[in-house]
């Protein structure tokens, strides 16, 4: 009896443990994966795919959700643009920011139900949009304008105002030192600042103070210290890494937080026109995609600041890249063997997204599988260039 009693109690016990581990672990965020096909709608582009992560970290052939961006902005404020080209989430990724580089139409989708809720056209060329990380502005890199727009956002309310003559005019900034302003890519800097790095296309870099009115540089960089078309950029908080990707060269710039240049890392021996970057490992490590001849993911180490490695395969012009919330998974944009943008060095072969696995802690990665978008033939007319991660479930 007194044996039946000990037993039943540590069965107890046992289940209690078991209730009370179950209760400590976290639920599995729930995400979504986020690609357009940038061609022209006549040519079966202009459309947003929407992917199950936790289906895409299975292997399954997953079926995504696939919106008509053209007839989604149809009679929305400046209505529809003109080659959707990339995606950005405002801060609490309620809302996608999806630009068109062929035209200067910015969208503001709303993600839970991929409503386009407005439209706002800044000019020649919408090449990226970023919003802040209080969202209250969105910035704009009006490319062949050479303009950085600044729309003042309120996400909540779904309200969103735009002036032109808030514009920040970096043509007149133009001199030896700054050959051809056309801005790339904005990168807010940090939580909390208003600072944010603005890449250009014949190189240097911009750091502007978004704050004022009218916006204004408050340190620049000229061609002989950051290369020309950067387009990858993250902020950790305590550093700032920012790529430069051209047919002939590649390079990763570290900054600090007081807007010094402390490093600059070549990769170009490894490969050419690097642009999408991503941290894994829990920001140990810093991938950077080459779309040029070496078609490969550099790896460099951040407490050193060093290249460790090299991962390939991982298929031909890997471009925009990002990571599963668990950090587990890297997505990739991979391009056509027909590219709409980013000239030869963005040439691949097949339109869709790659899935690596991230391995080793983060050092490493394997290919896990592809998933096609649009035609795969040699003449495909679809274009695969953005890719971004949305949390559903925190």
């Amino acid at each position: 009896m007194k044996n039946s009693w000990i037993l039943s109690l540590a069965l107890v016990l046992l289940l209690l443990a078991a209730a009370c581990n179950t209760a400590r672990e976290p639920a599995a965020q729930q995400y979504e994966v986020w690609t357009i096909d940038q061609a022209d709608a006549g040519k079966g582009g202009a459309k947003l795919y929407v992917f199950k992560g936790d289906l895409l970290e299975k292997g399954q052939a997953a079926t995504p959700e696939v919106v008509d961006l053209d007839a989604g902005a149809k009679g929305v404020g400046a209505g529809p643009g003109t080659r959707p080209h990339a995606i950005s989430f405002s801060g609490k990724k309620t809302h996608a920011l999806i630009s068109n580089v062929a035209s200067g139409h910015v969208y503001f989708m709303r993600a839970s139900d991929r409503k386009i809720v407005q439209s706002i056209d800044v000019g020649e060329q919408a090449h990226w949009a970023a919003a802040s990380p209080d969202d209250k502005i969105v910035l704009v890199a009006n490319q062949n304008g050479k303009k950085l727009a600044r729309i003042m956002a309120d996400f909540e309310r779904e309200q969103f105002t735009y002036s032109q003559t808030d514009d920040l005019d970096l043509n007149r900034l133009q001199d030896d030192a700054h050959p051809d302003n056309a801005p790339i890519c904005p990168l807010l800097y940090a939580t909390g600042t208003s600072q944010v790095y603005v890449t250009l296309r014949g190189g240097g870099l911009y750091v502007v103070d978004t704050s004022t009115t009218p916006m204004k540089v408050v340190k620049s960089f000229s061609k002989d210290q950051i290369a020309p078309s950067g387009c990858g950029g993250i902020s950790t908080g305590k550093k700032v890494y920012v790529n430069s990707g051209t047919a002939t060269a590649g390079y990763v710039y570290v900054f600090d937080n007081a807007n010094n240049l402390v490093k600059t890392i070549n990769l170009t021996s490894l490969g050419t026109d690097a642009h999408g970057m991503v941290l894994t490992g829990d920001g140990k490590y810093l991938w950077v995609g080459n779309r040029g001849n070496g078609d490969n993911i550099v790896v460099i180490d951040t407490a050193k600041d060093e290249i460790v490695g090299t991962i390939a395969p991982v298929g031909s012009a890997p471009d925009i890249m990002d990571l599963s919330p668990n950090g587990k998974f890297v997505y990739i944009a991979m391009r056509s063997a027909n590219p709409l943008t980013g000239g030869a060095p963005a040439k691949g072969e097949k339109p869709g997204i790659q899935v690596m696995e991230v391995t080793e802690k983060g050092a490493k990665g394997v290919q896990k599988q592809f998933i096609p978008i649009g035609d795969q033939s040699p003449q495909s007319p679809n274009d695969v260039h953005a890719v971004a991660v949305r949390v559903v479930r925190p």
